[in-house]
């Protein structure tokens, strides 16, 4: 009898363990350790298999008799399922898709560890009044403000100051780069040590956002900042947008599948090996020349939220400048790892390159002064751009001297009596 006891025990205390690690490995679990308030779809799908077999597997130590059969029955058939989670456990340990055709290469970056898992969920953002924003935070080189921007809060103006905003989606932001590397910041500095002793510099930016709801912030903050410059850093995500609305759907019979950053690992490494081995489909690209180019060229978002920023501009006198922010496509040649970049994506993306030059063109008639740097980086050697359209620390700093340039021809030049 003892020995019986003592059996169970031990077979309680298996099923014990087996639970708790279940709960480890758990969507909650995960994010309790991540500090991500969100997962990827691939992920909680894989947790939810393992969890399911960790939590059968506990049953049927406990359970005797016919309850102990049915439930290593219910194991056997959903071996299939176990197996596939296993492999795409592996392929995700194994970045496989990145190392197949790679499309972004974060070793250009000086500190690619650093970005917080909080910068990487949705809880990041929050809405307000029908505008997405950040919520305020703190943390590795990062800051975000009480009303939800990367940037100083606003204070009272100096005399003379001449204040200059920087808005666009997560290249003006500076994604994956700490607050002293951004665009915004750098800029500042080199206007200051230029000369221009009385100049702030302001970062508007929003990652994931379109030309429409950059001028949304501008709209709300740019009284309480006292911005007397606006620089438009802008054109990748509307240009994206439009690609993704109109390929997706023709190259993806999976319904999304076997596009974008959640889909499953597995997934994407057989779209990866399609396009390396049979490459873009005729009709695909019979459809972008013949019908979605010509359209684009006609009428596109980016188009009509600059022509909306310049009503706004001049309604408001300030100086608005817009800068077509570089992209990888668009570099004349690529450097170092920048070549594989742009293999991949010419592998994955057929007539994107060709997506961003119509709607950049389009854009050149809106009434701003559009300075299109699409190939910023022709004249250096370096390499910048560790994905489509974000560039490391020393891509920043190159491109805001660059802004510099244009910046500095709408600044007043000081009062002597102040």
């Amino acid at each position: 009898m003892s020995m019986r006891l003592t059996g169970r025990h031990a077979e309680w205390a298996c099923a014990a363990g087996l639970v708790a690690l279940a709960i480890l490995i758990s969507p909650i679990g995960i994010r309790l350790a991540t500090g991500r308030l969100d997962l990827s779809p691939r992920i909680n799908a894989v947790s939810l298999v393992f969890d399911a077999v960790l939590l059968i597997l506990a049953g049927a130590i406990v359970v005797r008799g016919r309850g102990r059969r049915v439930l290593f029955h219910i194991l056997a058939w959903g071996s299939p399922l176990l197996l596939l989670a296993l492999l795409e456990t592996g392929a995700i340990a194994l970045n496989l898709a990145q190392r197949l055709s790679p499309i972004e290469d974060l070793s250009l970056l000086t500190n690619p560890s650093h970005w917080p898992p909080h910068m990487m969920s949705a809880g990041r953002k929050v809405e307000s009044d029908g505008l997405q924003i950040y919520r305020p935070w703190q943390g590795e080189g990062i800051s975000i403000n009480e009303l939800g921007l990367r940037t100083p809060p606003p204070s009272p103006k100096a005399p003379g100051e001449w204040r200059i905003a920087v808005s666009g989606a997560s290249a003006a932001f500076g994604w994956r780069l700490r607050d002293a590397d951004t665009i915004p910041v750098q800029l500042q500095q080199i206007l200051r040590a230029r000369g221009h002793a009385n100049i702030s510099v302001y970062n508007f930016a929003i990652d994931s956002v379109t030309i429409a709801h950059e001028l949304k912030i501008l709209q709300r903050f740019r009284e309480r900042y006292g911005i007397d410059q606006v620089i438009f850093y802008t054109g990748a995500n509307d240009a994206t947008s439009a690609y993704l609305r109109t390929a997706a759907p023709l190259q993806d019979d999976l319904g999304g599948l076997m596009s974008g950053a959640n889909a499953f690992e597995l997934v994407k490494v057989a779209a990866r090996l399609r396009a390396r081995l049979l490459g873009p489909p005729s009709d695909l690209l019979a459809e972008f020349d013949n019908r979605i180019l010509p359209a684009l060229a006609r009428d596109n978002a980016l188009r009509d939220g600059l022509t909306a920023a310049g009503d706004f501009c001049h309604a408001m006198a300030i100086r608005c400048d817009v800068v077509l922010q570089p992209i990888l496509l668009a570099r004349n040649k690529p450097r170092g790892p920048e070549i594989a970049l742009v293999r991949s994506l010419e592998e994955l993306y057929p007539r994107y390159r060709e997506v961003f030059a119509t709607m950049y063109r389009s854009a050149l008639g809106t009434g701003l002064p559009i300075h299109d740097r699409s190939d910023m980086f022709a004249a250096s050697a370096e390499p910048y751009l560790f994905d489509v359209a974000h560039v490391n620390e020393a891509g920043n700093r190159y491109a805001a001297e660059q802004i510099a340039d244009i910046v500095a021809r709408a600044i007043p030049d000081p009062d002597p009596q102040q």
